[in-house]
């Protein structure tokens, strides 16, 4: 399946909301997609199969620092590389605005994207406790560094 990356403008938030919709227990709306995208501190990229908006990338970046909101595919898209080639973008992208760190967070059970941005050069960098709900579960805290400070901290979740 071919897919094209392309920047996402407030026309797409529809989209994006839908997308959320399937991926996420607690979706942005709409709106909050829309003033995201417009606010001029965000990034968004999408992957388009055909005309149809498959999975999405968003994340501000204030004062150097970047981070990644969200990264989702929707469901019959997966498998296809669209997450990897969205992270990809995403980091060049903000790379130019000449960010020094990028920071994520990912659900502990979620391994298939813990590999992903882990090939991508993220790093575990701390857990936040009981950052999700629905299910409750914490949150790993990934960094990606350009300015030299890049370094793996080992994780275990059962630890306090």
């Amino acid at each position: 399946m071919s897919f094209e990356i392309k920047r996402l403008s407030e026309e797409n938030s529809a989209s994006v909301a839908e997308i959320e919709k399937l991926c996420f227990s607690h979706p942005w709306s709409e709106a909050t997609v829309s003033s995201e995208i417009k606010s001029g501190f965000s990034d968004f990229f999408g992957a388009f199969s055909e005309d149809e908006l498959a999975g999405y990338i968003g994340g501000r970046t204030i004062c150097g620092e970047t981070e990644i909101f969200n990264v989702a595919v929707a469901p019959k898209f997966r498998r296809k590389g669209m997450a990897d080639a969205l992270i990809k973008k995403f980091i060049e992208a903000v790379r130019e605005k000449e960010t020094r760190v990028i920071f994520l967070e990912v659900r502990t059970s979620n391994l298939g994207a813990i590999n992903l941005y882990e090939k991508n050069g993220f790093v575990f960098c701390g857990i936040r406790k009981d950052y999700y709900t629905d299910p409750k579960e914490n949150a790993i805290l990934m960094r990606l560094a350009f300015d030299g400070t890049q370094e793996f901290e080992d994780w275990d979740d059962d630890e306090e």
